[in-house]
């Protein structure tokens, strides 16, 4: 039991400890994002060609096309991820929307894979979105408040809101990617 708490408090760590980092990087240096996710394939490419495919030497088991496949679209997911970072996404909404795959999971599950829910599963599912709706709303008009105390007027509200929705859209793009990435490993 020792063991599991010290591998939850240090993933709990780590976790935390990279949203801080990527926040202080990207703040001052908003297009740096996406060097750093490089910089993470960059090591984990590293870090499996060494540990799980023995320098070369080990037999692969799922074909190099399909690698290929997920690859790419973690990548995209990554890629989008960052880069609505630039469109007024506050980090916290940011994590907290990327929690949102349950839903994208369990709809496209429900449609691509025929699979069936119980309704325990879907009411928490529920729950969580409607959570998730509300810190997107709760987000919205912090930006509102946020532009009324820097005494801008109404009219040049709109675009930062504009931009806002963009953002949001390319998370909620994000999220269905990744539900597809989940659904082609499942296949």
């Amino acid at each position: 039991m020792n063991r599991i708490l010290h591998t939850v408090a240090l993933i709990f760590i780590g976790c935390c400890s990279n949203v801080v980092f990527l926040e202080l990087i990207i703040k001052p240096y908003p297009g740096s994002g996406n060097i750093v996710t490089f910089a993470q394939f960059v090591f984990i490419a590293i870090e499996g060609f060494i540990n799980y495919y023995k320098w070369g030497s080990a037999q692969r088991n799922v074909p190099m096309k399909s690698y290929g496949v997920l690859v790419f679209m973690f990548f995209l997911v990554s890629v989008i991820n960052n880069y609505a970072l630039n469109f007024n996404i506050p980090m916290p909404l940011h994590m907290i929307f990327r929690s949102g795959s349950l839903i994208a999971n369990l709809i496209l599950g429900m449609i691509l894979l025929k699979k069936r829910y119980s309704f325990r599963q879907i009411f928490s599912v529920v729950l969580i979105t409607f959570g998730i709706i509300l810190a997107t709303y709760a987000s919205s008009q912090s930006l509102n408040k946020q532009k009324e105390t820097n005494k801008i007027r109404s009219n040049e509200m709109e675009p930062d809101f504009f931009k806002w929705l963009i953002g949001i859209g390319m998370l909620i793009f994000a999220l269905l990617v990744s539900a597809l990435m989940g659904i082609y490993q499942e296949k």
